[in-house]
């Protein structure tokens, strides 16, 4: 039988792709069928740090941005000053005005005149603090004796009226005692999917928590406890994005090192756009995917910007722009996007499915790229970067000991290509002290991730007992499978393989090929 091989191509199974992985929205079961999508964006998929489940902190988060002073009433929106209301602040300026100051809600008294004469004195409260159980809240600002335009300058017509406060204090006594959300996420959990999308729709109706709007969604997507319906989950989703939003206080500060901490309305503009890229229970609208993504980029997620720059690279949902499509990128490697970063190396290094023209070979820039984004936990880069060192290109000569480093990161964070890789080395012996043992495991870890390299070196170990024990049929099944992918050398070794396998081992063989019947 044929022997090992490291890989058919030096950057074998690197497929550019719209990597979701990071920072989107809970993993969506397949519960509707998918048209085919086109070949770069095949591997989208939403997946998340977030479960559902009646996270604490998750529940705290939504409180918060509740009771915060934007959403308690429509004057509050409005009025932007409000480094004034962080606690900090306010105690440092309580120790600079010992005497007290208008903006904490201490009496002040302040001399008015006009034209040199003395016409009265204000008294300031702050009418912007109060508490559920004193809506009023402080008296409002007594008037002067005279000068209504100081008045109106000291007392704007946005202020914070009664009505306002009255509301603003009911929506704290609700959402202080309000136990819907939890129930909801509780009922949730508990696969009680009917008595949680009864719960989630109360803890909107009473406080529109919008954690409660993007869970309905997704229940409705999935018709989990109700039939599925797209234009259900379409309604819940857009209740979020349509919702005010201050692009100051409200959009994301993407933080690179912490990708998948993003906001909900970012996280409902993204299951919008997947929804529409694939069709899920709706008609395919790439075009309408593409105006989400630029929404999410707006939102302040950086690696939108990656799914807008492969948009231009592929042509979807937007005519094909390489100008645009490198903007794009760049702008999401220099904001950290590890994702980016890994396009941009693929680009430079002419190993991308949508090589655009104008972008030339460069494997200083390309290797720089790979190494950013591998530093940045991109397993695919980390392998990209080992490749180009095992090869020695960019660079005198071959340094296969600097990567077999990386391989083994890449390995352990379960890329395929990178443990097939690992695992010749340990094969092979050399740079790393020869192993079979380990290299089988590697090659059977790289194998189950659909790696058809691994498939065959695996039955080759199988087929001569090297590593473990003998098993022939093992080793035409997986043989099999190799070739089924279009690997030559295991096309090749079949036959030889067939012929040497008895009766048995060719009906385990047979089971081993049959696919699992699925349950009724």
């Amino acid at each position: 039988m044929a022997s090992i091989t490291r890989g058919r191509a030096a950057h074998a199974c690197l497929a550019l792709s719209l990597a979701l992985a990071q920072a989107t929205l809970w993993a969506l079961p397949d519960t509707t069928s998918k048209p085919e999508a086109p070949n770069t964006l095949e591997a989208v998929k939403v997946t998340a740090q977030r479960n559902g489940g009646a996270n604490p902190s998750l529940v705290l988060a939504a409180r918060s941005r509740v009771l915060s002073h934007k959403y308690a009433s429509s004057c509050g929106f409005m009025n932007g000053d409000g480094g004034d209301r962080d606690d900090f602040t306010l105690s440092y300026m309580r120790d600079f005005y010992p005497g007290g100051d208008p903006l904490l809600g201490v009496e002040v008294g302040v001399e008015v005149s006009d034209d040199g004469k003395l016409v009265g004195k204000l008294v300031f409260r702050d009418d912007r603090r109060f508490s559920d159980y004193s809506p009023d809240g402080n008296a409002s600002l007594p008037q002067p004796l005279e000068n209504p335009s100081l008045t109106e300058a000291l007392n704007p017509s946005h202020a914070c009226g009664v009505k306002d406060k009255r509301f603003a204090a009911a929506r704290n006594w609700i959402a202080r005692k309000d136990k819907s959300l939890v129930q909801a996420f509780e009922a949730y959990e508990a696969g009680n999917y009917a008595e949680a999308r009864a719960k989630f729709e109360q803890a909107w109706a009473k406080l529109r928590y919008e954690e409660a709007a993007l869970m309905l969604g997704r229940i409705h997507l999935t018709g989990q406890g109700t039939p599925a319906s797209a234009p259900k989950a379409i309604e819940w989703l857009h209740k979020i994005v349509d919702a005010r939003y201050d692009p100051v206080d409200d959009r994301l500060k993407f933080d690179a090192a912490k990708p998948d901490n993003i906001n909900t309305r970012i996280e409902a503009t993204l299951l919008l756009a997947r929804i529409h890229l694939f069709g899920l229970g709706t008609q395919r609208a790439p075009g309408e995917a593409y105006k989400w993504w630029a929404k999410a980029l707006d939102y302040g997620f950086e690696p939108a910007g990656t799914l807008l720059g492969q948009a231009h690279l592929s042509g979807i949902g937007t005519p094909p722009d390489a100008k645009r499509a490198m903007g794009y990128l760049l702008a999401a490697g220099e904001a950290g996007d590890a994702n980016a970063l890994y396009m941009l190396g693929q680009l430079y290094h002419h190993q991308s499915p949508k090589q655009p023209e104008g972008v030339p070979l460069d494997l200083n820039r390309a290797g720089a790229y790979y190494s950013a984004a591998a530093k940045a936990g991109n397993a695919a880069a980390t392998y990209a970067a080992a490749r180009m060192l095992d090869a020695g290109e960019g660079m005198p000569a071959p340094a296969p000991d600097r990567a077999v480093v990386l391989y083994k990161e890449a390995a352990l964070k379960g890329h395929a290509d990178a443990q097939n890789a690992l695992a010749t080395f340990f094969y092979q012996g050399g740079v790393v002290p020869q192993n079979l043992a380990t290299a089988r495991q590697l090659f059977e870890a790289a194998a189950r991730g659909y790696q058809p390299d691994a498939m065959f070196n695996l039955a080759v170990m199988l087929a001569k007992g090297q590593g473990g024990e003998k098993n022939l049929a093992q080793a035409y099944a997986w043989c099999s499978i190799s070739k089924s992918l279009g690997h030559e050398q295991a096309a090749a070794a079949l036959p030889a393989l067939a012929a040497a396998l008895n009766p048995d081992e060719k009906a385990r063989a047979d089971a081993m090929l049959k696919p699992v019947p699925k349950k009724s």
